[in-house]
């Protein structure tokens, strides 16, 4: 043990006397023989020489205790760390130049995991959360439609291969008794819900089987933020009630933490229960999904196929319109990152594309480097150091480097991660929570590692084959630069280039979709118009005529305000999404099959929306005063439909299209006009096809009213509150902007990934315009004397161009030819995140391609500078 903790102290530097210590134990070993020596009676000189003899080369017994005495092996790596500093050190611009490349390049990758791991990678915060899988209907038209309690209720009883199963929807209602009415949010569920999620209340209890029988008393469990910022963080808060929607629900209990499984914020948590209608009918739909915990050992396959075979039977046992539905399972983790999956991926590996010619650039340098370096090399070998024993000490070298790169790239990590939350979607499940954490910051630290040992390949590789014997005998700076070298140097410039070109075709691609969104005609004059959202508490507004009569006195008091030009509703307005689609047929058309039947946005309108919105009619008329219950059922369908089904749209007029389509219940409605497109899932989507009922014939609580002024509609805002609070105070506002504000955020997303591919892309033009550049000024520094030479003997600036810009031109070619087939390749891959233009729009490619040029041309300019300002007569005279 002492033995060790003397190494450790010499490692440590505490001991620094090594020699001497050495000197004095060894004098005094051989001293102690002498003496044996001289009692044995030998001579003083015939003494000291037996003695010499017996202790052996003083020398390596001295290397020999340096290894008994020290970690040999460490302590060799400690000196290759102490010389790299000092490298760095004597030459800072150069270590400056490869602390921020590698900074850079691992900054960014490290910001972007961040991301990527919040989102993709982090279990779920639930028990067995990758056993979790969310379940739906589907059909050969639709995946993931709405489960029926009758579905649901036999699958928690039937199923083998699930633990539990959980139903859940969620609902907004209106909060009274409190104060002003209050829009909140509700998660209804059953009771297996809380195992699932593994939640735990700090008052009272959770809901159980008992609360979720259809006569049993209304409950509510509420959240502990609701608790604190709404019910004033009562601690007898258990028992007293909450008015929902004019509806008593006694508080059970006090959730400790919402599990956040529904993405957006919840307030409380009320029992999942059918109605009448839910409970008797196999085809009722409402809103209902379903959670379920797979058994260990059960695929999602075999699930499937287990759920699949009860609904089967239940289409025996009771035969209905939906016989052909079967199972929609996918895993939660899946469910919850699949329409952000491919972008996180292309995020992903455009970065990791920077960081390789981060790579690139650092083993750019240190092959232009290692030509300065091959006579000390060669000295060092000549002296006896191996292969092996350059090599690492040029790895200890790089790998210093860039972990001095990584520890500064902490800081564009840092401000990269702030940049992603802020300018994020807020749909974007979990990426709230990307923080510098500890799997962050080990990938990073594995990603510092590395970049240091693939960069010091490099180098490695561009010294194997130099006569490093020859080295000594030369004096040219340039001397050292063997074959090998010469065609990494090269190939590092193509790759950089090429790479450039990919990044800058698909950033290209990206913003050339985002303007062809922006620019695009939505086919409606969104300017102007305010939109007030409104959900009329159930309570009070339950009847048809109620809700008809509180929708007619508002929309006639804000047609009376100044300043507004028209007023109008509608159930679900553009870009709003899929508010609910239904199956639907054209009578006077042939009879479609089961599996053919189409699906359409069923909306509703009153009669001033279209005028509102200023949407043309192709034919026909809009809905009017005269579309009353009562009276002839009819639609507006848009023109996706209307050139589906009709040559021209005027033909549509007069024809008679049954809801549900014709194998389900649903009325019939006669087509009395034609609407143009909008687009109902966002700017940057393709249209859908849409019908448009009258709101009088087909009555909803929920509606948006559009309201034109004739200024900025921001100004009217506080109009629009009094006029609605004059006709009832006690309907909250779901929300209150303008259509231009909820048309632009249908595109934040496409505009984060365009903004970051942007700037990976300039950040990949930077890294290959330096590449470049260094490679290009060292070839021509290395032939100065050979240019020196040619323009004494009658070489003109022309010819010198023409042979030092081929060798620029020749990279630049190659890697053009390289990107673009990459680029070529990727656009396949990037098909789905295209809006508007071809994916392999030639306009973008060509805008890589002459981008790439520039890059090449700018690198090369002052490397041409250079070689034409040189004076053969000094450069020779130096030689």
């Amino acid at each position: 043990m002492r033995r060790w903790w003397s190494k450790i102290e010499l490692v440590l530097g505490r001991r620094r006397n090594l020699d001497s210590d050495l000197q004095q134990e060894m004098s005094a070993h051989l001293q102690f023989m002498i003496d044996e020596n001289l009692e044995r009676g030998m001579p003083l000189e015939e003494a000291r020489a037996a003695a010499r003899r017996a202790f052996g080369n003083m020398t390596a017994a001295r290397e020999r205790s340096y290894q008994l005495w020290q970690f040999p092996t460490l302590e060799s790596l400690l000196q290759d760390m102490r010389y790299a500093m000092r490298c760095i050190v004597k030459a800072p611009a150069f270590s400056l130049v490869m602390i921020l490349t590698s900074a850079v390049g691992i900054g960014a990758n490290t910001a972007i995991f961040s991301a990527v791991y919040a989102v993709l990678l982090k279990p779920l915060p639930f028990p067995a959360g990758e056993r979790l899988v969310w379940l739906g209907e589907s059909s050969a038209k639709a995946t993931g439609i709405s489960v029926t309690w009758i579905n649901f209720d036999d699958w928690r009883k039937e199923n083998h291969s699930f633990e539990s199963m959980a139903g859940f929807e969620n609902a907004d209602l209106t909060l009274t008794g409190r104060g002003q009415a209050l829009l909140t949010h509700a998660g209804l569920v059953t009771h297996e819900f809380w195992q699932l999620t593994g939640s735990h209340p700090i008052k009272g209890r959770l809901s159980t089987a008992s609360d979720d029988e259809p006569a049993a008393a209304a409950t509510a469990v509420v959240t502990e933020a609701f608790w604190a910022k709404s019910l004033s963080a009562d601690p007898q808060i258990v028992g007293k009630t909450l008015a929902l929607n004019g509806t008593s629900y006694v508080i059970i209990g006090v959730l400790g933490s919402d599990p956040g499984f529904f993405l957006r914020p919840v307030d409380y948590y009320l029992p999942l229960r059918p109605s009448a209608a839910q409970a008797s009918k196999r085809d009722a739909h409402r809103y209902m999904r379903v959670l379920g915990l797979l058994k260990p050992g059960i695929t999602l396959t075999q699930a499937r196929m287990d759920l699949d075979a009860i609904m089967e039977q239940l289409a025996k046992a009771d035969p209905g319109p939906e016989d052909d539905h079967r199972t929609f399972a996918e895993f939660l983790t899946v469910e919850r990152t699949g329409d952000v999956r491919r972008v996180f991926l292309l995020l992903m590996g455009s970065v990791c594309l920077v960081l390789v010619l981060a790579c690139a650039n650092i083993g750019t340098l240190l092959l232009i480097r290692m030509t300065t370096r091959t006579r000390e090399m060669a000295i060092r070998t000549a002296i006896g150091a191996g292969r092996s024993r350059l090599a690492r000490q040029l790895v200890t070298e790089t790998v210093l480097i860039t972990l001095l790169g990584g520890a500064v790239g902490i800081v564009p990590a840092g401000l990269g991660l702030r940049l992603i939350e802020r300018l994020g979607p807020r749909d974007i499940p979990r990426l709230s929570e990307a923080s510098l954490n500890l799997p962050v910051l080990i990938f990073c630290a594995a990603l510092t590692l590395t970049v240091g040992l693939v960069s010091s390949l490099l180098p490695i590789l561009g010294s194997a084959k130099v006569n490093l014997s020859m080295l000594l005998k030369e004096s040219s700076a340039g001397s050292g630069s063997g074959r090998i070298a010469h065609v990494l140097r090269g190939g590092l410039v193509v790759a950089e280039i090429a790479i450039a070109v990919v990044l800058l075709f698909t950033s290209g691609i990206l913003l050339r979709s985002l303007w062809a969104a922006e620019t695009l005609n939505p086919g409606f004059d969104s300017g102007h118009v305010m939109a007030l959202e409104l959900q009329l508490p159930t309570s009070r507004y339950s009847a048809d005529g109620v809700i008809l009569d509180f929708y007619t006195r508002l929309e006639e008091a804000l047609r009376a305000q100044p300043g507004v030009e028209s007023v109008g509703g509608v159930n679900c307005p553009p870009a709003a999404g899929d508010c609910g689609d239904w199956w639907y047929s054209i009578q006077e058309k042939s009879l479609p099959s089961r599996e053919d039947v189409p699906v359409a946005i069923i909306n509703m309108a009153d009669p001033g929306y279209f005028q509102t919105m200023r949407i043309p009619l192709a034919a026909g008329r809009a809905p009017s005063d005269e579309d009353r219950k009562g009276g002839l059922a009819v639609a507006v369908i848009n023109e996706e439909i209307a050139h589906a089904w009709w040559k021209d749209a005027r033909s549509a007029l007069g024809q008679h299209i049954k809801l549900g389509g014709p194998y389900m219940e649903g009325a019939v409605v006669e087509i009395v006009g034609v609407a143009g497109n909008v687009p109902q899932e966002g700017l940057d989507s393709p249209p859908l096809p849409q019908i448009y009922l009258p709101a009088a014939q087909r009555v909803d609580p929920a509606l948006v009213i559009m309201i034109r002024t004739v200024a900025d509609p921001r100004n009217r805002a506080q109009t629009i509150r009094h006029v609605l609070a004059s006709i009832d105070s006690n309907v909250p506002i779901q929300s209150l902007k303008p259509v231009d504000d909820w048309l632009g955020a249908t595109l934040i997303r496409r505009r984060f990934v365009t903004l970051l591919l942007v700037l990976f892309a300039a950040v990949a033009v930077i890294l290959a315009a330096i590449g470049c550049y260094g490679v290009l000024n060292y070839w021509v520094s290395s032939r100065k004397q050979e240019i020196a030479i040619r323009m004494a003997m009658g070489a003109g600036t022309f010819a010198i161009i023409r042979r030092t810009g081929r060798q620029a031109a020749r990279l630049g070619v190659l890697g053009l030819a390289i990107g673009l087939a990459g680029s070529w390749g990727t656009s396949e891959w990037m098909t789905s995140l295209v809006f508007g233009i071809s994916a392999r729009d030639p306009i973008v490619m060509g805008a890589a391609a002459l981008s790439a040029i520039l890059i090449v041309a700018l690198a090369a300019a002052l490397p041409l500078w250079r070689a034409i300002r040189i004076s053969p007569i000094e450069t020779l005279h130096e030689a």
